[in-house]
């Protein structure tokens, strides 16, 4: 998932646009802008869905600025997503977690939504380590 803030000195504050990993648009949040009615019902009406789109509705706009939002993932992140905190082992998955390049990490979060819709029915999610640990993402 990626996300882009929106500015421009049309309005006040910013608009946050969150893409999927496809680069669809997946939601934005305009409650940290100031937008007037208008500039709303703009922004609804032809707002396109698409990232590409979106970079391009931008650079037609002499005050638009849209930036991404880098957010580096960290363990407490992925411990909270995980949400498997009874069976697992909180300092051995932060151990391994703690190995795992920059870029794994980002793949292990990621993943997590993928991994538990993969589960069948009445199958108990890995233990936060095992999944680290076998790096379920690379599968």
């Amino acid at each position: 998932m990626k996300r882009y803030s929106l500015t421009s000195s049309g309005f006040e504050g910013e608009v946050i646009f969150e893409f999927d990993d496809n680069q669809l648009l997946l939601r934005f949040d305009a409650t940290a802008a100031q937008l007037s009615d208008g500039q709303h019902i703009f922004l609804l009406k032809n707002l396109p869905v698409e990232l590409f789109a979106i970079k391009a509705f931008v650079e037609k706009s002499p005050t638009a600025r849209l930036e991404e939002i880098v957010v580096t993932v960290n363990f407490n992140m992925f411990w909270i997503k995980y949400n498997e905190k009874i069976r697992s082992s909180k300092k051995k998955a932060e151990r391994i977690w703690n190995r795992l390049s920059e870029i794994d990490r980002e793949k292990a979060y990621k993943y997590i939504q993928k991994y538990e819709m993969s589960l069948l029915p009445g199958t108990a999610k890995k233990y936060a380590e095992t999944y680290l640990g076998a790096e379920l993402w690379n599968n």
